[in-house]
Parts: C-alpha cells; sequence; structure tokens
C-alpha cells in the first residue's frame, strides 16, 4: 500500500488584499505578509524539516524586495506556485481574455522570477470553474489545488458577506457555487465540463477537511494545539492524503508586528505569533512523522489520480 502523504501550501496574500475583504482603506498596508510571514514560514518548515509550496501573487514582484523573498523560498527547497497575476477575487467572472491573463501572466512572472517553472495553481477565494479548468490545462499547469469542499468554510463565508451587505459595506470576495460542497475529499481529476466531478482532466488536491473540520491555518488557531492535532490526526485516519492550507499572515499579530489596529477584524491577528507557531509545529510535526510530506508538483508528476 502506498504510504499517506501531505502537502503543505502557503498563500502569499499582501495584506492590501484583507483591507479589500474587509471594504477597508487599504493606504496603511504594509509588506508584512512577505517580510515577517514568509521569513516565520521559512524557518518553521525548515525546523520542521518539510518542504512546502508557496502560491504567490505576481503583481507584487513589481516591488524589488518581494523578488529576494521569492528566490529565498526556492533556494530553501520549497515549490512556487501560481495565484495569479493580481489576484482577482473575480476570476472566474472575468471575460475569458481577461481571465486567461490572469492564469497565464501570473505562471509566466512568477517562474521567470524564481527561475523554476511554476506548474501549480490556486485561485484566489478558493473558486474555479470548467472554463478556468481549461484555461489552467493550456498554460502548462499540471496540477489545481482550488477546491475546497468544507460546508462550515461556506457558510461562514456566506454569512460575513451578507453581513457586510446588510450594512452597505463592500467586499471583493465572491462566493462559489453550491456545487463545491459535492467535490471528492480526495485527490482527483476534474471533469471538462465540471471541476467539482471526477473525470479525465487536470489533477485536483483540495483542501482537507477533517469531520467537518477545515484543515487550514485560521481554524488550527482558533482550535487550540490538542484540538489541531486532533484534527490532523483524524484526517490521517480518514484519507489517504492531506493538503494542508496557510496565509502568510497567519504567522503575523496585530500586537507583536504593529499592524493597523482596524485589521483586528480578521480575528487570527489577535493571537500572538508564538501561540500560532507552537499550534502549527504540533500539527504539522504530527502529520511529518506518520506521512510523506512533499511538493504538490511533485506528487502530481507521479500520481495516476484515478478517475474511479
Amino acid at each position: 500500500m502506498a504510504p499517506r502523504t501531505a502537502a503543505i501550501g502557503v498563500d502569499v496574500d499582501s495584506l492590501h488584499h484583507y483591507y479589500r475583504i474587509h471594504g477597508l482603506d487599504e493606504t496603511a498596508a504594509t509588506e508584512a505578509s512577505w517580510a515577517v510571514g514568509v521569513p516565520r514560514f521559512l524557518d518553521l518548515f525548515a525546523e520542521l524539516g518539510v518542504p512546502a509550496t508557496f502560491y504567490c501573487v505576481a503583481e507584487d514582484l513589481d516591488r524589488p524586495v518581494v523578488r529576494d523573498y521569492l528566490r529565498a523560498v526556492v533556494a530553501a527547497g520549497h515549490e512556487i506556485g501560481n495565484h495569479t497575476w493580481h489576484h482577482r477575487y473575480d476570476l472566474v467572472r472575468l471575460p475569458a481574455e481577461a481571465r486567461r491573463a490572469e492564469v497565464a501572466e501570473g505562471r509566466a512572472r512568477l517562474s521567470a522570477a524564481a527561475g523554476v517553472d511554476v506548474v501549480g495553481f490556486r485561485s484566489p477565494g478558493y473558486t474555479t470553474s470548467a472554463a478556468l479548468q481549461a484555461d489552467l490545462a493550456a498554460t502548462g499547469h499540471t496540477y489545481d489545488t482550488s477546491v475546497f469542499p468544507c460546508a462550515p468554510y461556506y457558510l461562514a463565508k456566506a454569512g460575513v458577506m451578507g453581513w457586510m451587505r446588510l450594512r452597505g459595506r463592500h467586499t471583493e470576495s465572491i462566493l462559489s457555487g453550491p456545487g463545491v460542497l459535492t467535490a471528492p475529499r480526495r485527490p482527483y481529476r476534474s471533469h471538462a465540463r465540471d471541476p467539482f466531478r471526477r473525470g479525465d482532466g487536470l489533477p485536483q488536491y483540495p483542501v482537507s477537511v477533517a469531520a467537518g473540520v477545515p484543515l487550514i491555518g485560521t481554524a488550527f488557531t482558533a482550535l487550540g494545539q490538542a484540538a489541531s492535532v486532533a484534527a490532523v490526526a483524524a484526517g490521517l485516519r480518514l484519507q489517504r492524503h492531506l493538503t494542508l492550507e496557510f496565509h502568510a499572515v497567519d504567522l503575523l499579530s496585530l500586537a507583536d508586528d504593529g499592524l493597523d489596529p482596524t485589521l483586528a477584524m480578521q480575528p487570527d491577528l489577535k493571537v500572538s505569533v508564538a501561540r500560532k507557531r507552537a499550534i502549527f509545529k504540533a500539527a504539522l510535526g504530527y502529520v511529518a512523522r506518520r506521512a510523506q510530506v512533499a511538493r504538490l508538483a511533485d506528487l502530481a508528476a507521479g500520481a495516476p489520480h484515478s478517475a474511479a
């Protein structure tokens, strides 16, 4: 029997995207996601001895300091993934030419800056469509990890967006159709007409959910150390592969890093970096001792992803 596998992803969303989600003025946004969050994750992964994939936004490369951090990620042996050119939350609603450009330019610019072939993709806001899947295949991507079939997350996101609308506040975030909740929980090849069904298309690695618990950084922060370890333990019992997902801001803190207090709308930023790091280390350490942790590009290159 093949060994259990796991993959760790970090979405490097610059802080201005969080201002946009919450309808805030983004002029106070800093480079903390790249300058602070990314190095902290690199230190954590080095301590645990695990590889990861950092999903990056190509427009960030316009700031020279970002290129230095990108090269540091590659030098540490981690994968670079495509998180689009401009991180458009409405990616799946864009006209075909604009949508394709977000995918193609993101990959091309990141590959050139990193000096490696970028082949993996994660969509902003976990949204996808059959047309987007076709774009990914046509532009040289070998896998996608945009599907997040988690009902609690879906309902919570819908509730927050509804609350904001009732109060006349704008958000750039959008909600996927409910079809995502029917998607397979295990890696699969997507169907040409429906990315949430099995077919013979691009390999899809859904963000993992165990017994209703999303295996993501914000959930681990809310659960605490013991419950987070229990969640990943349940995931490993239920599935032979886990895709764990974090954001660079998951290792930032309002108090520790002097961030704009208006970002307190992001609850996990109220938690200290030391506490969050201890939680993540415990959960990831548990996984690393019981599964083969690999970059998704490597897993996609070697796995058949049967449609059965």
